[in-house]
């Protein structure tokens, strides 16, 4: 009898095995995405403890943990801080509608067998449909099981952010400044000099332009979400004029394992904004002398801008074809095993013009930078603001070794995400 239930459990494992190894591999570009689900998409758990729950999947045939967090938001929408002055949405270490489990594609697998065992209580089968393909993750209730993967690795005293794709060292007086930037796989020193927001704007009056740089414009952390999918640093961001800050806004960057993610969102006071005459706001990258490197854009998708030291006739060409708010990707391939593409959203009813900031200059020195040069630097420029009221925006960074295809394709591919399907158990 015990050689035919051996027999039994050992078929089941092959025959699990043998399905797992059925799934086809995901796509580079689709690996790394952040799969999300809302509390609200599975309405039976609301009101459970946050401590109770936990994921697994199928791999190699066997029922693992895998890594997974839950991130509590607050009544705007943004992931909520205690020491914040915007409320929870919810209650405290309870799941609630608005709360966000996170976890990476390529780690579901193929569908449980009902007879794996595993420690705690299965509450949900989580299905994601894509290109054909159905790939599973189970929500778990009660397990003593967690997976010890960190994607995503950071330290706050050293304002340092580390994945296995890339690594992002912050000035700790000001997150807006880079003190260093290293992706693993690309061929050469140090590729992306700084980040880079520029305020113009009269003040009382047209007459007199005031630029509002990386000195002036300062973020400084006020607390951190430290997750193995996601990182989220909330920081206070103030515009500062003659020393004296004209502007607060609230910041919150997300690390993720190949993207970064800038929320911006504020409320304009009517009086300071009377302040401020025709202002204009430019968020850029600035790299280090990327010789050969290829910019491409929405609006100017087939003929590419190449990094040279001088700006030709065709770069002035999309530099003056723009970028449209509702469509504004950027695509900047150093062809050394390094690409950034890069998105805007507008937040709430924030619909202001955009524009396409872009440079290729083998000398200029810009500061605040470390190497003199803007080669290139590329991003976006908001050419308006309104006279009061909220203002919102999140700037996205994708990073890859390198995209292949159509431009338009995987731009619009990097940010599609699976059909999802939750199903009770």
């Amino acid at each position: 009898m015990n050689i035919v239930i051996y027999t039994l459990i050992l078929l089941s494992l092959i025959v699990s095995s043998q399905c797992f190894a059925m799934l086809p591999p995901l796509r580079q570009i689709d690996a790394f995405k952040v799969i999300t689900l809302e509390g609200e998409d599975i309405p039976w758990i609301l009101g459970w403890k946050l401590e109770e729950l936990s994921l697994a999947a199928m791999v190699d045939g066997v029922m693992e943990p895998i890594p997974f967090q839950i991130d509590e938001y607050n009544t705007g929408g943004a992931i909520y801080f205690d020491n914040w002055h915007i409320p929870m949405a919810g209650k405290p270490e309870l799941i609630d509608a608005t709360d966000k489990l996170l976890f990476l594609f390529k780690d579901a697998g193929a569908r449980r067998d009902p007879r794996a065992p595993y420690d705690g209580e299965m509450v949900a089968e989580i299905v994601t449909h894509d290109r054909g393909v159905d790939r599973f993750v189970y929500l778990v209730r009660g397990s003593r099981l967690r997976a010890d993967e960190q994607y995503v690795r950071y330290s706050s005293d050293i304002g340092l952010v580390e994945t296995d794709f890339y690594s992002l060292r912050y000035n700790t007086d000001n997150h807006l400044k880079w003190d260093d930037f290293t992706y693993i796989n690309y061929v050469g020193e140090r590729p992306l000099d700084s980040l880079k927001l520029r305020l113009n704007t009269g003040i009382v009056t047209s007459v007199t332009k005031t630029e509002l740089n990386n000195d002036q414009i300062i973020a400084l952390p006020t607390n951190e979400i430290i997750g193995p999918i996601r990182t989220t640093t909330q920081l206070e961001l103030n515009l500062y004029l003659f020393g004296v800050s004209i502007m607060q806004m609230s910041m919150q960057i997300h690390h993720y394992p190949n993207s970064i993610m800038f929320d911006v969102r504020g409320v304009i006071p009517e009086l300071r904004r009377r302040l401020m005459v025709d202002p204009t706001l430019t968020m850029s990258v600035d790299a280090n002398r990327l010789l050969g490197a290829a910019t491409y854009t929405s609006a100017w998708p087939d003929h590419p801008a190449v990094v040279d030291g001088v700006v030709d006739e065709n770069e002035k060409q999309m530099i003056e074809a723009g970028l449209d708010p509702a469509n504004n990707w950027i695509w900047v391939t150093s062809k050394r095993k390094l690409d950034i593409l890069a998105f805007v959203d507008y937040l709430g009813d924030f619909n202001e013009p955009m524009s396409l900031l872009y440079e290729d200059n083998l000398e200029r020195d810009d500061p605040p930078e470390v190497f003199p040069g803007q080669m290139p630097n590329v991003g976006y420029g908001i050419d308006a603001f309104p006279m009061s009221g909220f203002f919102g925006l999140v700037v996205s960074m994708f990073i890859s070794d390198g995209f292949k295809g159509d431009p338009q394709q995987f731009a619009s591919d990097i940010r599609t995400l699976p059909d999802l399907e939750v199903r009770p158990l």
